[in-house]
């Protein structure tokens, strides 16, 4: 189907827009920003899957079981699929918090200690984000979105920091 051609070829739209941009960075935000763009597609397939075979399967399971004892749930086979595609689109995306959490920090715009203090702020965020992209009402769905968000939120900051003292210790080295 179209979506899911949408879906895979996401990556390759990503790295022409990649592509497109490069040009404008400087050396310096090049050297730290070129390395991440390599996870790029390897988290938003990990978003993917995260999505199809453990967050996808409840969600659908909740809507169609949603008031079944009311109604005969029918669900027309093209919305079923444009469900299925926003949702793990949204949860590849989702999968990006690691990239964008460690060009803050490679470029010096936010350091890992400032992260830190923000955590409650990406709660919140992360709450809302996975609210918007779990389309069902039930907690349990959105919580299972949110989970990732702040475990990879937490993750990227301790790689940040990690990363941060090792490019100090080799900017060091290099001074000597």
């Amino acid at each position: 189907t179209r979506r899911s051609s949408d879906l895979l070829s996401l990556p390759l739209l990503l790295y022409q827009l990649y592509a497109f941009l490069i040009p404008a960075f400087t050396s310096r935000e090049r050297r730290a920003i070129v390395p991440l763009l390599v996870g790029v597609p390897f988290l938003f397939y990990a978003g993917v899957a995260f999505a199809y075979f453990l967050a996808l399967p409840r969600a659908v399971d909740f809507l169609q079981n949603f008031n079944a004892d009311n109604f005969d749930i029918l669900v027309r086979a093209k919305d079923y699929y444009k469900f299925v595609a926003l949702f793990v689109a949204g949860s590849g995306l989702i999968f990006q918090v690691p990239v964008i959490v460690i060009a803050l920090s490679r470029l010096g715009i936010l350091n890992a200690k400032q992260m830190r203090k923000k955590r409650g702020f990406v709660a919140i965020i992360a709450a809302v984000v996975a609210a918007v992209i779990t389309p069902t009402p039930d907690a349990v769905t959105m919580l299972l979105m949110m989970a990732p968000l702040v475990v990879l939120f937490e993750l990227s900051v301790a790689v940040a920091a990690l990363d941060r003292k090792s490019t100090r210790l080799n900017s060091s080295h290099d001074r000597h």
